[in-house]
């Protein structure tokens, strides 16, 4: 199992993408995730991509990825979008 974890340490909402699936999580200031997935740590499983529209992380394999909160619980795609984020 391979884990990256992702916070926000800005001052406002930000999007962590999971690609290659285009999942959005959105992180209040001060909030961190990590993404999970099964391969092999040192199979290099992620590339992370720091851009204007948020931090994107994409999963290198074929295995299925999800993201956890700082307690373990599931991070559903969608968690905490704006209503005006404007696409």
């Amino acid at each position: 199992m391979s884990k990256t974890s992702v916070s926000n340490e800005t001052e406002s909402m930000l999007c962590l993408w999971v690609e290659p699936w285009g999942t959005d999580h959105w992180m209040r200031p001060g909030e961190g995730f990590t993404v999970v997935t099964e391969l092999d740590p040192e199979e290099s499983p992620f590339n992370v991509v720091v851009h204007a529209q948020g931090i994107t992380v994409w999963v290198n394999s074929a295995n299925d990825a999800e993201v956890v909160d700082k307690n373990g619980s599931l991070v559903p795609c969608g968690h905490q979008r704006p209503a005006d984020v404007g696409w």
